[in-house]
């Protein structure tokens, strides 16, 4: 298919919105907030988790995990404070070529059992904190932290902020990142020492430099294209012979084109034209759901297949648009949006476990939105919550769709939303949930136990707005909803949306 003007905004749309600085950094956090790096994440309020339980690094020889260190040094206990150094001048040569991203230095021990304490760039003596020295033919200059912290086994807290860093064999690790902003102007590089304050020692260890290597940043690529793709802004799209049911709700009858359209005291329908929360159409008119202050349903409208069309598929794919309204929030909790199920009113929602006989679903979920210091400020990250039949405890699953970050939505923009979910066979756990934003790959996962019986389908789209959990939403919050497709085939964004992102 040739590459039509619309096809080219929408392009040119996503390969922009790919463009986000440093959104793969480890955060420092803090203790009291849990909201930096620790065992599990490398950012504990965007929801990223390390690859390896206790970080993730790589070594001189770029292997993953590896145990070829940049530099080791002996810290031997002597009970006596003093610096550490280590000659990391090949690291740095690296970053500073681009032959790999500078995501910050990575130090465990790699021999001996021993327990060093370091100065953490929070200490109230600023000459300990640390520091990287770099000589060259233009002279020294001495870079400061710019964020630290250590890792350790015993805790789920982060350690950020702790006037103390430490590094053990129990394991603890610790991370260190510079600004390299100096070096830009510096010139070549003959040396290049990390120097650490040692303040206490309990028992000698060897510790290892090596290079932090967290996330996964992809390249650019054009967004997949489907159904979509043949039908300017979805006009005649209804008529695809892959095409379920599609609606943009401009008819001033929307309500009868779902089985059930509620509650009818939070949704309506808004119009180009109106001067609401910075909104603007995606075409004519959006839906528009309210999460009200104390309350927590703000959207319960249905499709169900059987009723509407004679059938319950075992596989289908499902587009909408979404935009969160400036006044999206989420400060307290999470909760769910729009997504696929088959519950039949038995079980798979509400903590009513899954037991693959009795229901199951796939909503879409929201969690909390990432707070002010984070790389991910501002944004909200959105994933699947499944009740399948491997599930552990009463409550769905959390699927964060962390792909090349695509699940970390901004507040007044449209989004292409599109979920893909194939029931598994009976017996066997090859059940597949995809999820693509604005036609990218975001979530993929094809080892999932909907069922034990083919009784279950899919039973129906479920557009549902849910603040909880349990706590209610603290204030009045809107979102809003529009070109929704069903199809029997992958759907894709629709073209010429670029004005209206």
């Amino acid at each position: 298919m040739p590459l039509t003007r619309h096809v080219l905004l929408v392009l040119a749309i996503a390969f922009a919105s790919q463009a986000r600085a440093d959104r793969s950094d480890w955060v420092e956090g803090s203790s009291a907030q849990t909201d930096g790096a620790n065992r599990e994440h490398y950012n504990r309020a965007a929801i990223l988790p390390w690859k390896h339980f206790m970080g993730d690094w790589r070594d001189a020889t770029d292997v993953a995990q590896g145990d070829a260190a940049y530099a080791e040094v002996e810290v031997i206990d002597n009970d006596t404070p003093k610096p550490v150094r280590w000659n990391v001048t090949t690291l740095v040569k690296q970053w500073t070529a681009h032959e790999f991203p500078c995501q910050g230095m990575f130090l465990r021990v790699t021999g001996d059992r021993g327990r060093i304490a370091f100065a953490s760039r929070e200490h109230e003596d600023a000459s300990l904190h640390p520091t990287l020295q770099i000589r060259g033919p233009s002279g020294t200059i001495k870079l400061t932290a710019i964020a630290d912290t250590h890792l350790t086994a015993s805790t789920y807290r982060s350690q950020g902020r702790a006037r103390k860093l430490r590094v053990s064999a129990e394991p603890e690790h610790l991370l260190v990142r510079f600004d390299w902003s100096d070096l830009d102007r510096f010139g070549a590089i003959d040396e290049a020492t990390l120097v650490l304050h040692s303040t206490e020692q309990y028992g000698s260890a060897r510790i290892g430099v090596f290079r932090c290597r967290q996330g996964h940043d992809e390249p650019p690529s054009p967004p997949r294209l489907g159904i979509a793709a043949k039908y300017d802004r979805d006009r005649g799209i209804e008529a695809d012979p892959q095409v379920v049911f599609a609606t943009g709700f401009e008819r001033d009858d929307w309500r009868e084109e779902w089985t059930v359209a509620e509650p009818e005291d939070k949704i309506d329908v808004i119009a180009a034209d109106a001067n609401f929360q910075n909104f603007e159409a995606l075409q004519k008119r959006a839906l528009r759901s309210r999460i009200a202050k104390g309350a927590f349903t703000a959207l319960n409208t249905t499709y169900k297949f059987e009723k509407e069309t004679g059938d319950e598929p075992e596989e289908i794919y499902f587009r909408y648009y979404l935009r969160l309204a400036d006044d999206w929030n989420q400060t307290l909790q999470g909760g769910k949006l729009p997504g696929i199920s088959g519950t039949y009113g038995r079980g798979g929602w509400g903590g009513r476990k899954s037991d693959g006989v009795n229901g199951w679903s796939a909503r879409g979920l929201f969690r909390m939105t990432v707070p002010d210091g984070n790389p991910l400020a501002g944004t909200t990250p959105v994933g699947f919550y499944c009740y399948h039949a491997d599930m552990n405890g009463n409550y769905g699953t959390n699927w964060i769709w962390n792909k090349d970050y695509r699940g970390y939505l901004e507040t007044n923009r449209w989004y292409a939303i599109e979920q893909h979910c194939r029931l598994n066979t009976p017996g066997e756990i090859d059940g597949v949930l995809r999820a693509w934003v604005d036609g990218r790959l975001a979530f993929e996962k094809a080892d999932v136990r909907f069922r034990l019986t083919d009784a279950l389908k899919i039973e129906q789209i479920w557009m549902n707005v849910y603040h909880g959990g349990k706590q209610a939403s603290p204030h009045d919050q809107h979102l809003f909803i529009d070109n929704v497709v069903i199809g029997k085939d992958y759907i894709g964004p629709m073209m010429a949306t670029a004005n209206n992102r």
